[in-house]
């Protein structure tokens, strides 16, 4: 049995017990009181005591009358009988006497002899001798019945009584036992505050081991105990805390806190105590502490708990420990973990360069065996078919078959030279092998070069140079790199664009920028956007039938943006499709820009 459960007993039990004790006791008095009252005899309810007098009053009017026939002078007196015999008849004739009348059976006699008062009373109210013989007559009956009466009345009286003193002694019986359960229930609730009394002795030992034990506790922590009350008067004190705020404990019973150190009367450290006193416990950790005379602060965890007295707050606990070793230590342990995690931090780094290099170029082999498979099948097909030919009719052709077949091999063999030269530039930028030499540049002479060289290529496509408005478009970059990405973009706008459309090749120089802009009829799917036709490998939805292996963008945009550049994709209004070649103009880059740079990895 818990503890719970026996207080719960301790109190129920003794509630109980005076409840029934109480009950006992009003049942008991309830019962005397009944016995009381029916042991009283009320006047009104002695029916043989009327019924008697009644019956005297009838024979000494009878007797009144035989005496006024002898002697006339007793007249007055017969009328006295008369009078007092009336009384005695009303008496019995009303009220609850009446009603026991009706019970004993005479209601029908008592009718009849009211019937006869009016003769009887002119019998006596005659001047005249009355006469004897009929007044006997009328009262014979009545006192006849006034016998009867008298018996059955005295039968009936004494059957209730016997009623009553039956009712009496069970009454009695039950209020024996009321008091015997009384006295039981006194002797239990004396047990009881016996064993209540040495329990109480007990608890008092108890609480007495326990503060002992408490107050032991309190002078040998290691923490800084301090209890203050509801004015925040200081009511503990431990040697923790002495040593603490060098405070002994005669300066701070009965004072303030406030007045024993500055440290609480920081805002923050009232605060805490005063939610404490509140209700709600409160903890404020690290907390700086300079003790007077020093210039390095202590720091200090502080708890605040609420002291009660049942659901009464009585004062607040305060627990103090001092962190300082703790914080220091802190401090060494977050500093070697930043240290540590900037060198896992470089490290990673380092370690995911070497790993998405290490896949590019796993990625680069796998695409290459792929391109291999079905780029380079058409050019060795077209020169083995060339080669076939001239083995079977080395006899039978003409020079200018010769040439012709030549010529359709040596353009295989550039076709797969150019294929092979781009994967070869696209794993020079992924291993950063690629060397940028910037240095001013005509760009717009430049691309004049280049649309007459591709003119010379293409007689059947007509290419359309707007000249530079103004001065020359100098552009500070590579002239390599920038002949690779411009060749680049004129062969794919001569490649992708229809047959008879013109292909516009412009050169401007806005906001200290070169811009090249290479323009063709044609129309991206809506599915390749602006920035999907510039990753490694993609060939869109309208390349089918067309050679390449879709790097001839990304590359030109890799090294647009190696020289500070960039190139950009535009769509206009009249289905023609521009890429850009963004350029930095040379008259905003310093000298020491012009000297070669060496890029590790794609921008």
């Amino acid at each position: 049995m818990n503890w719970t459960t026996r207080a719960l007993l301790g109190v129920a039990l003794p509630i109980l017990t005076i409840a029934v004790f109480i009950v006992l006791l009003a049942y008991s008095l309830t019962r005397l009181s009944e016995v009381e009252r029916d042991m009283r005899i009320e006047a009104t309810q002695n029916m043989l005591w009327v019924i008697s007098r009644a019956h005297l009053a009838s024979l000494q009017l009878s007797e009144a009358a035989a005496t006024s026939t002898a002697d006339y002078a007793d007249q007055p007196e017969l009328r006295l009988r008369y009078n007092v015999f009336l009384s005695r008849f009303s008496l019995l004739d009303d009220g609850p006497q009446r009603r026991r009348m009706e019970q004993l059976g005479f209601a029908n006699a008592l009718r009849d002899f009211r019937n006869v008062l009016p003769e009887l009373a002119g019998l006596i109210g005659s001047p005249e001798i009355p006469d004897i013989e009929r007044l006997h007559g009328l009262l014979a009956p009545y006192n006849a019945m006034l016998g009867q009466a008298a018996n059955k009345a005295m039968v009936a009286e004494w059957d209730d009584l016997g009623n009553k003193l039956d009712i009496s002694r069970d009454q009695l019986w039950h209020i024996i036992v009321s008091l015997a359960g009384i006295a039981l229930a006194g002797a239990a609730l004396f047990i009881h505050f016996l064993l209540a009394i040495r329990e109480a002795r007990r608890r008092t030992r108890l609480l007495n081991k326990e503060k002992a034990f408490s107050e032991l506790l309190i002078g040998s922590s290691s923490e800084g105990i301090i209890a203050v009350d509801k004015e925040r008067c200081c009511t503990v004190w431990n040697e923790a805390a002495e040593r603490l705020f060098g405070v002994t404990v005669d300066k701070t019973i009965g004072h303030r806190l406030a007045d024993v150190s500055g440290f609480f009367q920081i805002g923050r450290i009232e605060q805490a105590i005063g939610e404490a006193l509140a209700g709600q416990s409160a903890a404020l950790l690290d907390q700086p502490f300079f003790l007077p005379g020093q210039s390095d602060a202590l720091y200090v965890d502080l708890r605040c708990f609420s002291l009660r007295d049942g659901e009464r707050i009585v004062g607040s606990i305060l627990l103090i420990s001092d962190v300082t070793e703790r914080r220091a230590a802190q401090r060494a342990i977050a500093d070697h973990r930043d240290r540590l995690e900037q060198l896992v931090q470089e490290r990673t780094q380092e370690l995911d360069a070497a790993l998405t290099r290490e896949r590019a170029t796993a990625e680069l082999y796998r695409n290459f065996g792929t391109m291999v498979s079905h780029q380079f099948r058409t050019p060795l097909a077209i020169i083995d078919s060339a080669l076939q030919r001239l083995m079977r009719r080395r006899n039978n052709l003409t020079p200018d078959e010769v040439l012709q077949r030549g010529s359709n091999a040596r353009q295989a063999i550039e076709r797969l030279t150019k294929l092979v030269e781009s994967t070869l530039d696209s794993a020079r930028l992924d291993a950063g092998q690629i060397e940028i030499r910037i240095q001013p540049c005509d760009l717009g002479q430049l691309v004049y070069d280049l649309c007459l060289r591709q003119s010379e290529q293409t007689p059947d496509r007509k290419i359309e140079v707007i000249p530079v408005e103004g001065h020359a478009a100098i552009a500070h970059c590579d002239p390599v790199h920038a002949e690779n990405i411009l060749t680049n973009l004129l062969s794919n706008a001569v490649k992708y664009s229809p047959l008879g459309t013109t292909i516009d090749v412009s050169v401007e120089t806005k906001n200290c920028r070169v811009e090249c802009a290479v323009s063709n009829q044609g129309a991206l799917d809506r599915q390749d956007g602006p920035n999907v036709v510039f990753e490694r490998y993609f060939r869109g939805t309208n390349a089918e039938g067309r050679p390449g292996i879709g790097i001839g963008l990304y590359i030109a945009r890799t090294l647009a943006r190696m020289q500070e550049g960039d190139v950009r994709i535009e769509r206009g209004e009249d289905d023609r499709i521009t890429f850009v070649l963004d350029l930095p103009c040379a008259t905003t880059v310093t000298a020491k820009d012009e000297a070669p740079l060496s890029h590790s990895e794609p921008a």
